[in-house]
Parts: C-alpha cells; structure tokens; sequence
C-alpha cells in the first residue's frame, strides 16, 4: 500500500515545472510574432517604395512634380523618412524613392536600413 501512495503524489522537484515551459514557450512565441511583424514592416516599405518611385516617374513625364507625387504615393507613417528624387536620361526619366524601414522597437532604440528602388519610363515626346 505504502508504493501505490508514492505513486498518486508529485515529488518535491517537478513542482513549478509546467509554469516554467509555459514562460518559455511564451517567450519563443513572442519573438516568433516580433520577427514577422518586423518583416511585415519590411516587405510594407518596400512595396511602398516600389510605388513611390513609380508614380514619380509617371508623373514627370506627364509634365508634373515627380517628388511630390513620389511623397503622396507613400502611406503618412512612411512619409516623414523617405526621400524621392528624379533625373532626366536620354529619352525619359529615371525616379529613385529612398524609404526608411519602420522598427516596432522604435527610432530610439534600433536604427533599421531604407530600402531604395527606382523607375524609368520613356517620355511621350521624345
């Protein structure tokens, strides 16, 4: 009778065992979701920035300001680090748009790369 007892109770060093793989678990799921929001962010800024300098380019050779339609091409959380620029080459235009990447851990305590991508488009009377 005394082993059946033993066996229906928990010994004294497994107490607190669930509770820490729970935390661990928890803590490796965390940053799994703060890795792919990150990359979320990323892949955001650079289709962003594909259509910035898209619509720039489109803009100037409809006779417009490439770098304002550049800007307004961006989502407003994404306007106040990027940059869009436009240059003239033989028989078009050539429009770069330089976007910084957001950090869910803010400006403060990461500095995260920008992503840069151009378009060139022929103008209509060339």
């Amino acid at each position: 009778m005394i082993p059946e007892l033993k066996q229906g109770r928990k010994r004294r060093g497994e107490r607190g065992a669930m509770t820490i793989e729970f935390v661990g678990t928890i803590f490796i799921v965390l940053m799994m979701l703060m890795i792919a929001w990150q990359a979320f962010l990323g892949m955001h800024a650079l289709t962003q920035a594909n259509s910035a300098a898209r619509d720039a380019a489109r803009a100037v050779t409809l006779g417009d300001d490439g770098r304002t339609a550049g800007k307004q091409a961006l989502s407003r959380s994404l306007q106040s680090g990027s940059e869009v620029t436009c240059s003239q080459i033989a028989g078009g235009v050539t429009c770069r748009a330089q976007v910084k990447i957001p950090s869910i851990l803010g400006d403060r305590f990461s500095s995260m790369p920008s992503i840069t991508r151009s378009a060139t488009m022929p103008r209509s009377g060339d």
